[in-house]
């Protein structure tokens, strides 16, 4: 006789091994892409995620979306030596610190995948294409990125620049260069590994120096509603702009601040400054210097949720980045209806367009400088043209919703498997395709 109290028999789910060293659903831009992305595999699969332990596992726990199933996602915290932390502290060996990190959770994971294997493995954050990390030689499908960090600093831009960084921005290069040419573990990790790019340009050139053409995924992406399209900004008060980021020599802020020392005195502007850095008291200086110092404020970088207030502020989003794989201050800006001036190369070139952004062209630094004065003027006199690239911006940025992403990331990471699977059984497939 039939038990109809018996469960109901449900599939197994598959395993998914993530690795995300930087993983906080509230942290910076890649621990909160760490968080998202182990969030959007869980749809299909059961997902470890070995993390460097900031966040305590009840908390994560307490942060797993409801609509999951209850074992959707479990937490590895990997923890490395005192030594290691110390390393960890000084930027300079910071990656001797997280190769060390990898070698933990590369044995960690053997073990766990002994006891029960994983079908897939991902390698997540940091997106950076310098540390392949050792999971790639476990027998799985292995994925890497989405990969950044081949942009290198313009050598037009070189001479805007003091001789530390310039030795720090050249000695970056030649190192990315090897690298990206040369490096045996990261040519091996590669060849094992299905890799994603985070831009075209990043794209371009896994293919010219490793040999490879990896589909594009952005790193990053919108984890919080979009606001409502905007209506015109108040009549009788300044334009105001935004720029956010570490407040380090290459995110080149001094080129907006050459651009607002050249417009006309009738062009009423104000400018917040979100972010700290290194490089904070000298282009305070600057600022006084230009005459423009009453014109900024300057804010100290606050938690992520307290920097979208920011945005929702701002009539225009200013990005002077000079090297980034993309910048997640772009698709705020556009999650909160706000038109963006930015540097046209790189990854905000992949992000920005003509319907939701002014581009600025990095040929040299005064034409670069020109294109912002040019179109923050623009913007501050020409309402009809604010309007229509703000409503661009709001209908860009359902392009980046985490959400929205899911169906995507679930087809792609279940083409690995049944493409792993027919290359160990070719045998099993010709079989049944006689069969059939």
């Amino acid at each position: 006789m039939k038990n109809e109290l018996a469960a109901p028999v449900t599939k197994k789910r598959p395993r998914m091994l993530l690795l995300a060293y930087c993983f906080d659903m509230n942290g910076s831009m890649e621990d909160r892409n760490g968080w998202q992305r182990a969030v959007l595999a869980a749809e299909e699969f059961d997902v470890t995620v070995m993390y460097s332990p900031t966040v305590p596992v009840n908390e994560l726990l307490a942060n797993i979306p409801s609509h999951l199933p209850t074992s959707s996602i479990r937490f590895e915290p990997i923890e490395v030596r005192w030594i290691s932390g110390f390393l960890k502290r000084l930027e300079i060996c910071f990656s001797v610190q997280y190769r060390f990190w990898h070698r933990l959770a590369y044995r960690r994971a053997k073990l766990l995948h002994k006891e029960n294997p994983f079908q897939l493995s991902h390698l997540v954050t940091i997106c950076g294409f310098r540390e392949p990390g050792y999971v790639w030689q476990l027998d799985i499908p292995h994925v890497w990125g989405p990969l950044g960090g081949t942009h290198d600093f313009p050598k037009e831009f070189m001479g805007s620049l003091d001789i530390w960084n310039q030795v720090r921005e050249k000695t970056r290069t030649a190192i990315n260069r090897y690298q990206l040419n040369f490096c045996p573990r990261i040519r091996r990790a590669q060849r094992k590994s299905i890799v994603i790019a985070a831009t075209s340009g990043a794209q371009s050139d896994l293919r010219s120096c490793i040999g490879i053409d990896p589909e594009i995924e952005l790193e990053t992406g919108i984890d919080h509603a979009i606001d409502l399209p905007r209506t015109l900004h108040s009549v009788g008060r300044p334009l105001r702009l935004l720029w956010a980021g570490r407040l380090r020599a290459w995110k080149a802020l001094p080129i907006l601040l050459h651009a607002l020392a050249q417009l006309p005195k009738t062009t009423d502007i104000v400018l917040r400054v979100l972010g700290d850095g290194s490089c904070k008291t000298e282009w305070q200086n600057l600022a006084i210097k230009l005459g423009i110092a009453d014109k900024i404020e300057w804010h100290v970088w606050p938690t992520y949720v307290d920097t979208l207030p920011h945005y929702k502020w701002a009539d225009v989003f200013t990005f002077t980045s000079l090297r980034d794989t993309s910048g997640t201050g772009l698709v705020e800006a556009l999650a909160a209806g706000c038109p963006i001036i930015g540097v046209n190369h790189q990854g905000a070139a992949d992000i920005m367009t003509d319907q939701c952004s002014i581009g600025v062209s990095v040929n040299d630094w005064d034409t670069t400088v020109a294109g912002f004065r040019n179109g923050i003027e623009r913007l501050a006199n020409d309402s009809a043209e604010w309007l229509r690239l703000s409503h661009g911006a709001t209908e860009r940025a359902s392009d980046y919703i985490w959400e929205t992403r899911s169906a995507a990331v679930s087809k792609a990471y279940r083409s690995m498997i049944a493409k792993q699977s027919k290359k160990q059984n070719p045998a099993g497939n010709r079989t049944s395709e006689r069969s059939a």
